[in-house]
């Protein structure tokens, strides 16, 4: 997710297919028996990536109301309308999302899961349910919070003790959740996210991954920041390379769509390297722009009380449909984000969600194409 700002200046080894294809047919067949199919993730071959335009995942980052979780948040009557708002505009998947909190980037201890908090294990079920209801699919992707100006990105262990207690921590914590989501008939599982210091401990994660695999039979990813996705050594064990792609595009207040583009173009090129590399699609896990000056910039770094710039957020949006989604390596995008509730965002929020914007306008033109 995008870095809380809090003040004015805050700042390989060779591809395996081995199984990717094996699981996804095997959890189809699941699905299918226990009456939860919905149209399957298809994925590229071995000898080549490349998605077809209607298999790729157009994708929100479907939010819980905490505060009002009740009448507000996931399973509930107003989350079964703003998901039917979302089905209306071509939105055919959604990534839920449960916490775990950790008081300090080098703390050990991971609370999580359950009924502990706002997003119970019910509350999730219940809104894939909802979700599938209408023939959406559900990635289950849980994040770690950490009490801003600390992020998750900053996870980090001071010793080889430190650092096997953490992944105990989070073996339960990730495990957990793909328990949930193979009960729930879920469509996705990503085993972490924007864990940027962490993720050179390639051998634990691989153990992990493998463990994961016992649990939870459908497709994996993990959601790599753009500092990150290079660097990551274990892609051939996941089915397809997860990005926050949270990248600083252009230093202006409001740069216009053709600058945007022209920014891109060198992380599409660079992306298309990664993907044909590990042989495996890119999905951004996220993707947002505030609808503030500098909203396509270095995003956490933007003003809570920054202008309103509906227009950049929209320009942000085209962009992204010219200049990515055509690849085909492409496989979809999870845009943050969207709320459990509909009474949200218009023309004087200058926060992520793209609800009553023009950005909402340019979405559904991409999602509908």
């Amino acid at each position: 997710m995008p870095r809380i700002r809090l003040a004015a200046a805050a700042s390989g080894r060779a591809p395996s297919v081995s199984g990717s294809a094996a699981w996804v047919v095997v959890w189809l067949i699941m699905l299918g028996t226990l009456g939860l199919a919905v149209l399957p993730w298809r994925w590229s071959s071995p000898r080549g990536v490349r998605i077809a335009d209607g298999d790729k995942q157009r994708g929100v980052s479907y939010a819980h109301e905490w505060r009002h979780a009740e009448t507000l948040g996931y399973g509930t009557q107003a989350s079964a309308d703003s998901l039917a708002r979302l089905k209306s505009i071509g939105v055919t998947s959604i990534a839920i999302t449960p916490f775990g909190f950790q008081s300090a980037p080098d703390d050990h201890a991971i609370g999580w899961g359950g009924n502990r908090f706002s997003e119970t294990d019910d509350r999730l079920r219940q809104v894939a349910s909802q979700a599938h209801a209408l023939g959406i699919r559900v990635l289950l992707k849980p994040h770690i919070w950490l009490r801003p100006p600390a992020w998750v990105g900053l996870i980090e262990q001071r010793s080889e003790e430190g650092w096997s207690a953490w992944f105990a921590e989070y073996r339960a914590f990730i495990l957990h959740y793909a328990t949930l989501a193979s009960k729930a008939g879920m469509d996705g599982l990503c085993v972490g996210n924007e864990l940027e210091r962490t993720t050179g401990r390639e051998r634990e994660w691989r153990a992990l991954i493998r463990d994961v695999r016992q649990s939870f039979k459908g497709p994996l990813t993990y959601g790599a920041t753009v500092d990150e996705f290079r660097k990551v050594r274990f892609w051939d064990a996941l089915d397809f390379i997860g990005i926050s792609a949270y990248f600083p595009l252009v230093d202006a207040a409001s740069p216009g769509r053709d600058a945007l583009v022209r920014a891109w173009a060198p992380i599409v090129r660079e992306m298309g390297e990664v993907s044909a590399r590990w042989q495996k699609p890119i999905v951004f896990t996220e993707l947002g722009y505030r609808s503030a000056e500098f909203g396509a910039w270095k995003q956490w770094e933007v003003r809570r009380d920054a202008p309103v710039n509906l227009q950049l957020q929209a320009d942000a949006y085209g962009a992204f449909f010219e200049a990515v989604w055509p690849q085909p390596w492409f496989g979809g995008v999870y845009w943050w984000k969207w709320w459990s509730f509909l009474e949200n965002g218009g023309p004087e929020d200058n926060d992520y969600t793209p609800r009553d914007k023009p950005a909402e306008h340019v979405l559904e033109s991409g999602f509908l194409r």
